[in-house]
C-alpha cells in the first residue's frame, strides 16, 4: 500500500477512533520518500544522481518525488540510453549521461544478457562473467568524483545507485564526496545472505560506510529468494545517511 492510500484509510479510521489513532503515521521502510519527508524535514532535494537509470523509470519517480530538484542520469548501454532519452524529453530538468560510475576513470565491458535491468559489467558479480557467445558492449567508466569535479556539482543530496553488482566499485569512485560528507543520502541495492553473489553484501556497506560516520536510516524492497523459492530475503535497497544529516535533524 503506498503513502497516499495509507493515510487516507488512517484519516477515515481516525474519525471513527481518534483516541485510539492520534499518533498514526506509516510504519518506517515501506516508502522511502515517505519516511524522508517525515524524519529528515530539513533535508532539501535539490541535486539527484540516478546510478543505472535503466530506460528512466526511476528518473520519473524523483521528478514527481523532488519538485525542481536536478537530476543526473547515468545509462551505459546504448540502446537503453536511447530509450532512456526518448522518455524523458519532455523533462528539461533530467539529464542523461551514457556512463558507468565506478571505482576509476576508463573503459568497461557490460554484459547485455537477460533484460536491460540485469545488465553488469564484468566482473562485478558471478553472473557477469560472459560465455563464448554473450553479447557483450563496451561502456565509458567515471568516477563520482571526476563527473562532480568536472560539472562543478559541490553536493548530492539523493545518490541512488543500482548497478547490479557494481554499487560498491561506485562509491570507491566517490571518496572525496563521501570524506566531506557533500552526498547526503545514499540508496545502494545490498546481497542479504551468502548464497547471492551477485550484489554486495550489506555487511560490506555498513563496514564501509560507518567507517565515513554515515548510519542505516532505513531498509526498502525487501525481496526473498525468488530464484529459488525460498522465504528469505535476497536482496533489499538500504539507504545510508550522513552525520550532519542526522545532526541537522534532530529529535525526528
Amino acid at each position: 500500500m503506498d503513502a497516499k492510500r495509507f493515510t487516507t484509510r488512517a484519516a477515515n479510521l481516525f474519525r471513527k477512533k481518534p483516541r485510539l489513532l492520534a499518533y498514526l503515521t506509516l510504519p518506517r521502510g515501506l516508502d522511502v520518500f515517505y519516511d524522508l519527508k517525515i524524519h529528515l524535514p530539513h533535508l532539501h532535494v535539490k541535486m539527484v544522481f540516478d546510478v543505472g537509470a535503466n530506460t528512466g523509470q526511476s528518473a520519473k519517480k524523483y521528478v514527481g518525488k523532488f519538485p525542481g530538484a536536478k537530476i543526473h542520469s547515468f545509462e551505459p548501454v546504448q540502446k537503453t540510453f536511447l530509450e532512456f532519452q526518448k522518455n524523458l524529453l519532455a523533462y528539461p530538468n533530467v539529464q542523461g549521461h551514457r556512463l558507468a560510475l565506478s571505482s576509476a576513470k576508463g573503459s568497461g565491458t557490460m554484459v547485455l544478457e537477460g533484460s536491460p535491468d540485469m545488465f553488469s559489467l564484468v566482473g562485478t558479480s558471478s553472473r557477469a562473467q560472459p560465455g563464448a557467445s554473450t553479447p557483450l558492449e563496451e561502456v565509458p567508466l567515471e568516477t563520482l568524483d571526476g563527473f562532480c569535479r568536472d560539472h562543478q556539482v559541490d553536493r548530492i543530496n539523493y545518490l541512488k545507485i543500482d548497478t547490479e553488482g557494481n554499487d560498491f566499485a561506485v562509491l570507491q569512485g566517490a571518496t572525496d564526496l563521501l570524506a566531506q560528507h557533500r552526498i547526503d543520502v545514499v540508496e545502494v541495492e545490498a546481497g542479504m545472505n551468502s548464497r547471492n553473489t551477485r550484489h554486495v553484501p550489506l555487511e560490506i556497506f555498513s563496514k564501509f560506510f560507518d567507517e565515513k560516520n554515515y548510519f542505516l536510516f532505513g531498509i526498502y524492497e525487501q525481496t526473498p529468494e525468488f530464484l529459488t523459492r525460498q522465504p528469505h530475503l535476497r536482496r533489499t535497497n538500504c539507504v545510508f545517511i550522513s552525520d550532519q544529516v542526522i545532526a541537522a535533524n534532530p529529535g525526528t
